[in-house]
């Protein structure tokens, strides 16, 4: 695992804690991974076209974005 870091999502009216990792590895694609809706898999792209318009390279590795718990359902936009 590169890193590992804490978020927050809104279920309900209460906020849930998100545990954040990332691991990088051989390959070439990226992946999120822990039950994320189309909103959130859509954010990938985003964020990729902002790194290249920012001037920076996505990395020629494979990318895992786990979002922890997985039995919660990430949704929206804020994932980003």
């Amino acid at each position: 695992m590169l890193v590992k870091t804490y978020g927050s999502a809104v279920y309900g009216v209460n906020a849930l804690t998100i545990t954040i990792e990332v691991n990088i590895s051989a390959g070439t694609k990226y992946y999120m991974v822990g039950l994320p809706d189309n909103a959130v898999k859509e954010s990938l792209r985003r964020v990729a076209s902002a790194i290249t318009v920012s001037g920076f390279r996505m990395p020629k590795q494979k990318i895992i974005v786990n979002l922890a718990p997985a039995d919660l359902k990430k949704e929206g936009s804020s994932y980003e």
